[in-house]
């Protein structure tokens, strides 16, 4: 695999990947600032310093913020992308469920996947949505931004536990009603910083998973319409060795036409007739020669 001829970022891409990041920095940056003017004098200090000094540093010195936030390491020997030389590949102890893509030149491995026999074809994959999807800030945006992904990730995984009750995920469907009826009595009050608020924190509730949703499609089909898709599986080789037909079961084509036995079936032994003279149950038919039950001498 070569990175030459592969879809790039689309401008459409582009946009929709705009619309997921633009606000969670957005978001981001008005938390940030609350920590910082809720911190005292020194401890606000190192935050920020941290803060916008690690996202220079993602600009300008990419691999080592990337060594940072993932836990990675460089494997030895080194993992490669076949015929692709501009990605570097890196050992992560986090426990990922996929390969992740650190920005335009790096992809993540978790340390359980070394040595996997398909994890050749799944690096490809994961270079192929790279260069679809990648953007020149990214690391940057995950230096700025982690704090609060891991704290989203946790506070959505108690709300979609709680959403389960009956009446929390009825309420939370209906939230729009409650938020109308908030900003009513908040316009009634002449609170309208209040209404603002109200509108614009429960206008991202509908608007984050949207954008997640939209850009996840798009990258769906732009993978799907690339002609030049990495198999999943190898193609099935003919099989060499000549094919010799089962011992224990009866041959279709050499079946005479007036066979009682179904072709195909395994064949077993007859059982031995017995001379106790208590007829056919659970024994061959035979052919009756006389009046009285049995087989022929």
């Amino acid at each position: 695999m070569t990175t030459i001829g592969y879809p790039l970022r689309s401008d459409r891409l582009s946009r929709a990947g705009a619309l997921v990041t633009v606000p969670r920095v957005v978001i981001a940056a008005v938390v940030w600032l609350v920590v910082i003017e809720a911190l005292p004098g020194l401890a606000a200090w190192i935050v920020l310093v941290l803060v916008v000094g690690g996202t220079v540093a993602a600009v300008v010195a990419e691999p080592v913020v990337v060594r940072v936030l993932w836990w990675a390491t460089q494997p030895a020997p080194p993992i490669v992308v076949s015929g692709d030389s501009q990605v570097r590949v890196l050992v992560t102890t986090r426990p990922l469920k996929a390969i992740a893509q650190a920005g335009r030149r790096h992809l993540v491995v978790p340390e359980a996947w070394v040595g996997r026999a398909d994890l050749p074809e799944l690096l490809a994959v994961a270079r192929r949505r790279q260069l679809l999807t990648a953007g020149s800030a990214d690391v940057a945006y995950q230096w700025f931004t982690w704090p609060w992904q891991v704290l989203a990730a946790f506070v959505g995984g108690f709300a979609r536990g709680m959403a389960r009750l009956p009446l929390v995920g009825f309420a939370w469907r209906i939230r729009f009603v409650a938020a109308g009826i908030a900003v009513w009595q908040t316009v009634a009050a002449g609170q309208y910083h209040a209404a603002i608020g109200v509108l614009v924190a429960v206008g991202l509730t509908y608007l984050l998973p949207w954008t997640a949703g939209h850009y996840g499609r798009l990258i769906r089909e732009a993978l799907a319409s690339d002609p030049r898709r990495v198999p999943t599986s190898a193609p099935q080789r003919p099989d060499p060795r000549p094919q010799r037909a089962s011992v224990g079961r009866r041959a279709c084509a050499r079946a005479p036409r007036d066979a009682q036995q179904v072709c195909g079936h395994r064949r077993f032994a007859a059982p031995a007739a017995s001379s106790g003279g208590e007829g056919s149950r659970g024994r061959a038919h035979g052919v009756r020669t006389t009046g009285r039950k049995g087989f022929t001498s």
